[in-house]
This record gives C-alpha cells, sequence and structure tokens, in this order.
C-alpha cells in the first residue's frame, strides 16, 4: 500500500499542476493556437529530432558497452532501446529493466552491470543540465514571481560538482584517502563489490569527459530544436534566451515531484519564456504568449510519447517480447537508484 501511494503522489501533482494550467489557459485557446501551425513543417521537424535523437541515445550506450567490454552491434541494440522507449512510457523503471533483461538473456550481461550504466548515463546527463543552467545564469537574469533564481542555480551547481568530485575520489582508492575513506572498511568493501557500482570504479576522468562529449549532441539538439520549434509556431524567441532559460527549465524538470516532469516543464516554460514571445500569432489568433506556449509545450510532449509509442510497437514486431520479462534477479531490482524517474519531458531518451 505503501508503495502504490507513494507512485500514485507524483501523478496527483502532475494532474493538480495541469489542472492549474487549464484553468489559467483554457483548452479553447490552446486549440485555437494550434489552428495556426502548419502541420507538415511540425510533422517532419518531430520525426526528424526524434530519430536524430534516438540514433545518438543507442550510440552513447554501445559506447559505453564498448569501454567495458561488451561489444554489441548497433543493429541489434537499435531496435531493442526502441522497445524500451514503449515501456518508458507505461513505466520508466519497467523499461530500464526490461532493457537489462533483455541484455543478459542475448550478452550474459550482469543486469546490475546494465543498470549501473544507465545510470551513469543519466547521471552525465543530468550534469549537462546543471552546467548549461549554470553558465546560462550568468548572462540574463532569471526571475519568476520575483524571484531571481541565479544565485540559487549557480549555487545549486557549485555544490553539485563538489560532490560529482567527491564521488569521484570515493571509488578510487588511492584517492580516496585523500578524504579520509579507507577502503578496508566493511562498508565501503561492500559497495564496492556491487556491479551495479562497477563503472563508477573503474571509470577514469577522461572516461567523464568523454561520456560527456558523446552526449553533448543530445544537449545541443535539445536546445536548437526549441528555438526552431517556436519559429513554427510563428513566434520569435531570441536565441540566445532560449540557450540561457531552457536548461533552467530542463532542471526544474528534474526536480522529481512528478512523473518525468510532467506539469512542471510545462508550467516553466511559461514562465520563464512568455516575457520574451513576439509574433503575428498572437494577434491574428487573438491568444497571449502564455497560452501558445502552453500549446507548444503540450504539443511538443503529445508528439515525442506518440514517436516513442510508434517506434516502440514496429520494434517489438523485430524481437522478442519474452526478452524484455524479469529473470531471477527481480527482488533486487526496485531498490535500484538506476530506475527512478528521469529528468523532464524535454529529455526524450
Amino acid at each position: 500500500m505503501k508503495k502504490r501511494i507513494r507512485n500514485l503522489i507524483p501523478w496527483l501533482v502532475a494532474a493538480g499542476i495541469f489542472g492549474y494550467l487549464f484553468h489559467h489557459y483554457p483548452p479553447s485557446q490552446i486549440w485555437k493556437s494550434l489552428q495556426y501551425v502548419p502541420l507538415i513543417p511540425f510533422l517532419l521537424f518531430s520525426v526528424g529530432y526524434f530519430f536524430w535523437i534516438y540514433f545518438a541515445d543507442v550510440a552513447s550506450i554501445l559506447y559505453i558497452l564498448k569501454r567495458f567490454h561488451y561489444p554489441i552491434r548497433f543493429r541489434e541494440l537499435f531496435p531493442v532501446r526502441g522497445v524500451s522507449y514503449l515501456l518508458m512510457i507505461l513505466n520508466y523503471a519497467a523499461a530500464q529493466a526490461g532493457f537489462a533483461y533483455y541484455l543478459k538473456r542475448t550478452h550474459k550481461i550482469p543486469i546490475f552491470e546494465v543498470l549501473g550504466f544507465l545510470f551513469f548515463i543519466a547521471i552525465i546527463d543530468i550534469y549537462w543540465i546543471i552546467t548549461l543552467a549554470f553558465f546560462g545564469s550568468f548572462f540574463q537574469e532569471n526571475i519568476v514571481q520575483n524571484i531571481s533564481l541565479n544565485t540559487i542555480i549557480q549555487s545549486m551547481a557549485i555544490f553539485a560538482y563538489a560532490l560529482l568530485f567527491l564521488n569521484f575520489l570515493f571509488w578510487h582508492e588511492r584517492l580516496s584517502r585523500w578524504i579520509g575513506v579507507r577502503p578496508h572498511w566493511k562498508p565501503i568493501r561492500w559497495l564496492h563489490s556491487k556491479k551495479i557500482f562497477r563503472v563508477f570504479k573503474e571509470a577514469s576522468l577522461a572516461d567523464y569527459f568523454r561520456f560527456a562529449l558523446i552526449r553533448a549532441p543530445i544537449h545541443l539538439t535539445l536546445i536548437t530544436s526549441f528555438y526552431i520549434l517556436f519559429k513554427i509556431f510563428q513566434i520569435n524567441i531570441p536565441f540566445l534566451i532560449v540557450l540561457g532559460k531552457l536548461p533552467i527549465v530542463m532542471l526544474v524538470g528534474v526536480i522529481p515531484i512528478t512523473p518525468g516532469g510532467l506539469g512542471t516543464s510545462n508550467m516553466a516554460i511559461v514562465e520563464f519564456f512568455k516575457p520574451y514571445v513576439h509574433g503575428s500569432i498572437l494577434e491574428t489568433a487573438h491568444v497571449t504568449p502564455s497560452e501558445i506556449l502552453f500549446a507548444i509545450s503540450l504539443v511538443w510532449m503529445f508528439a515525442n510519447y506518440s514517436l516513442k509509442a510508434l517506434t516502440g510497437l514496429f520494434c517489438l514486431q523485430k524481437v522478442s517480447r519474452d526478452l524484455f520479462k524479469p529473470t531471477e534477479e527481480i527482488s533486487q531490482i526496485e531498490a535500484v537508484p538506476a530506475l527512478e524517474t528521469p529528468p523532464g519531458f524535454t529529455n526524450p531518451t
């Protein structure tokens, strides 16, 4: 019962946020905004964006598997990742676990090692968001409800960098002595023996930078895609504004109070960008900047989820669904941090 309630609360929070948004921005106004959007350019851009991110995501997973001596062919992993996208719509934890089950059955890769690799990638993604938000906070003011967020963002980023540095020292025995950790301590030996932490024990400082570089195209695409998306919706927002504020929107989506940032990301897009919206559609459609931004966030979210579902259903015809079912290690999976909800809906992976 506790688990069910715990899983239900984020959905209730998301429902409450959407209720608030639809109360202030009526569905009739949202529909009016969408009627002026050129459908073909939007669909072509959505499909191109999705498959580029899909390709980059698979390539980065292949790289980390190869780095830790599990080489897999791209054409094999591509449909497998597509099936996991379908599962993500229903349950993110099930998607990550199913991906691990598949690699366990087909390539004998320990489940917890796969989950460790996925957890490591998630950390790299979060630090990309933090870094972009950190640099963006120096170039423009970020104010919500008359509260400046720049100091908060900068302080949080410095704390996060310090935490990452200490984490790196902790997993490397010679360096860990600098922070007073003794590798012979029983709790430390226990942690070091777990397969899920193998990637942290073996990853060098150069590996962190390489993995960050490999994930860079995904995060740079996320930012530039919204600038193009605003153009498709016939509104103008300066690129430097998008560059500085979208990472903060993504950072808000990371806050684990709703599933995958549902609602929180939508609200953040409205609040951060509404002072900068210009375009003839505002007068033509008789909508406010907030209404058009909310419409954009909704239709973009819907397009990404739809493409995930269609791609997953197609890929499911290429691989056996039985390979994604739980193995004997299922009882241990629920406690794995790699299975927590990922960053907000702006993260398509």
